[in-house]
């Protein structure tokens, strides 16, 4: 009887023994999935891709709209209509592609009618962030497209 009581303590023991082992394995594992899933989504873009040491482009394809912001924002120094406001942050707009002739857009009474026939909502731009950017001053290129480095930059 004796030998019967201990058999039985030693197999409630041993099968105790298991299922904790079993759950001490599972509990591990779903920690390490959590934390690469975590780490996934702490590495990620809105579209789920992982940009883990991927390299930056420096060049942003922007479209008019987001022109037409630089240019009061920055330019027409409108922000906020705040008289005091100074930034350091220097944007020249060209309304030309690199191919063509110049033309800077920096008349600060421009209409904002005029403003959109001269930008034009759906020309593409690029922005560039000058190779002179230090710590005081950002330095911010816009220049018009041309369809080739909208292909290439899409």
């Amino acid at each position: 009887m004796e030998n019967a009581n201990e058999a039985i303590y030693l197999g409630i023991y041993t099968m105790i023994f298991v299922i904790a082992l079993s759950l001490t394995v599972f509990l591990f594992s779903s920690m390490l999935d959590y934390s690469e899933d975590a780490y996934e989504y702490m590495h990620s873009l809105e579209n789920d891709a992982v940009i883990v040491n991927a390299p930056a482009n420096r060049h942003l394809l922007i479209n008019g709209q987001d022109v037409i912001s630089y240019y009061y924002n920055y330019i027409k120094k409108d922000r906020f209509s705040d008289e005091d406001y100074n930034n350091n942050v220097i944007v020249s707009i060209n309304l030309h592609t690199k191919d063509e002739s110049p033309l800077m857009l920096e008349d600060e009474d421009i209409s904002y009618k005029d403003l959109l026939e001269k930008v034009g909502l759906n020309n593409k731009y690029i922005l560039t962030v000058g190779d002179n950017t230090n710590d005081t001053n950002t330095y911010i290129n816009i220049i018009k497209a041309t369809d080739e480095e909208i292909e290439e930059l899409w």
